[in-house]
């Protein structure tokens, strides 16, 4: 009979540990989740703070453009170039993103990580709608200029 309740002794020592090693497995895949999260969340910020410096610089880059075109040819892109204090609005949301992260992002549950996630997601979808206009009324004021050229000559 000792030997049975040896043996019994064995194999639930053995369900234990493996009990407890599923448990360990289980925690270890959900902190390995949580990480993988918040490095998507701050690689979203990192390429949404990329995109927001792309876009103030093709506004700059319109806004020396518009120097040397007639203003009716630039009512346009006088227009898109109103949208900066919508720019420096995207950057002071995404600094409130990043301090978010960097205070809330440990102890967020998946679903609030998400949620940032896709706030952010949503903001640089807007953001690349505006880059596409600039690109746009870049090519615009390029024929403009082009155009400008070839009727008036330079009176150098």
């Amino acid at each position: 009979m000792g030997e049975c309740s040896d043996v019994v002794f064995l194999i639930i020592a053995i369900f234990v540990a493996l009990l407890v090693l599923f448990a360990v497995y289980l925690n270890g895949r959900r902190l390995h989740r949580r990480e993988r999260a918040i490095l998507a969340l701050l690689d979203g910020a990192d390429a949404f703070e990329a995109q927001l410096h792309e876009c103030k610089q093709r506004m700059q880059r319109l806004r020396d453009m518009l120097t040397i075109l007639p203003q009716e040819m630039s009512a346009r892109a006088d227009q898109a170039l109103s949208a900066d204090p919508q720019v420096a609005a995207a950057l002071k949301d995404l600094l409130a993103h990043r301090l978010w992260i960097q205070q809330h992002a440990q102890s967020a549950s998946r679903r609030e990580l998400a949620d940032a996630r896709a706030a952010m997601n949503q903001s640089s979808t807007t953001l690349a709608e505006q880059i596409e206009r600039l690109d746009e009324i870049t090519r615009d004021l390029k024929r403009a200029q082009a155009s400008a050229k070839t009727v008036t000559p330079n009176a150098s």
